[in-house]
């Protein structure tokens, strides 16, 4: 018999990651939510238990903008799991202010990029023994106006959130390209990453940990965005989809692909952020944890 589809999904219990589990929820995947709070945790996964008829629902408790809690996490859902199909890096955050996180990284950078670089590390070994696993990373085209200031990853000279945001998720893209340049010199066949933009979408993303009149901002423009369960479409379409079975490396906007920022594509930036978050987060390439297939 065929294994059962299993995927992890960060920031899964509202929006647009609990839509996308809610999607895969229907299709029979086992899913496991990534969640900071438990009692929101807890309410999504009964929710998606209700509205999907699917009794393989879990959750994971983590702070994602913690390394400790990453490692703690990631441990958890390997000694859970034998395999994992589909990764959605899904979680993202938005701060009007400047925090550092207990390692001293800038909150921003550390929950939209260090996390997703960090836990597709730490779960690699699950995803070698798919035959047919997705790397899927929500993006933003916000992305398109970041430049990552190597001399000043925490942003400490001139901070604001929108400048933070579009730095993070520049160095998210920076990743996903990186990442798709190492599965194919090594010849990893059975792993693919995306990254992907899921438009203006009416999530809460910019009323938490914003200034009131962010907030306000962003209450005015979310009307004009689509539902979280469109806003979750592409994030389907690349875990899910036959044919998206050997595409790899690209940005995904509506379900098609379309070029990224002329930034994203610098590979002498791309292999130095790889660099510099490998030690940030204190670990090697996971290229040496091929397991068994």
């Amino acid at each position: 018999m065929p294994l059962t589809k299993t995927v992890v999904i960060t920031g899964g219990n509202a929006g647009i990651g609990f839509e996308t589990a809610l999607a895969l929820a229907k299709m029979d995947y086992h899913v496991c939510l990534l969640s900071r709070n438990e009692q929101k945790a807890q309410q999504a996964v009964e929710t998606l238990k209700e509205k999907s008829g699917n009794e393989n629902v879990r959750y994971v408790l983590a702070d994602l903008s913690s390394k400790v809690q990453i490692e703690a996490a990631a441990k958890i859902i390997s000694e859970q799991f034998d395999h994992l199909d589909a990764l959605v890096n899904n979680a993202g955050i938005w701060l009007s202010e400047r925090t550092l996180n207990e390692e001293g990284v800038e909150v921003q950078f550390a929950v939209n990029h260090i996390a997703p670089f960090l836990l597709t590390h730490l779960l690699f070994p699950l995803l070698l023994k798919s035959e047919d696993a997705r790397i899927v990373n929500v993006n933003s085209d916000t992305h398109f106006r970041g430049k990552i200031d190597f001399n000043d990853l925490t942003l400490s000279k001139g901070y604001n959130g929108i400048k933070s945001y579009a730095h993070s998720k520049l160095a998210n893209c920076l990743f996903t390209y990186e990442l798709d340049r190492k599965l194919k010199e090594k010849g990893i066949q059975n792993i693919t990453v995306n990254a992907l933009q899921p438009g203006l979408v009416k999530t809460d993303i910019g009323f938490k940990h914003t200034f009131s009149i962010h907030a306000l901002v962003w209450k005015i423009r979310r009307e004009f965005g689509v539902s979280p369960e469109e806003g979750a479409k592409t994030s389907v379409y690349l875990a899910t989809a036959p044919e998206m079975k050997d595409i790899s490396g690209l940005y995904w906007d509506k379900c098609e692909s379309k070029p990224s920022s002329k930034n994203s594509y610098i590979i002498e930036d791309a292999q130095k952020m790889w660099a510099i978050s490998k030690e940030m987060c204190g670990i090697e390439d996971y290229f040496g944890m091929r397991g068994e297939r």
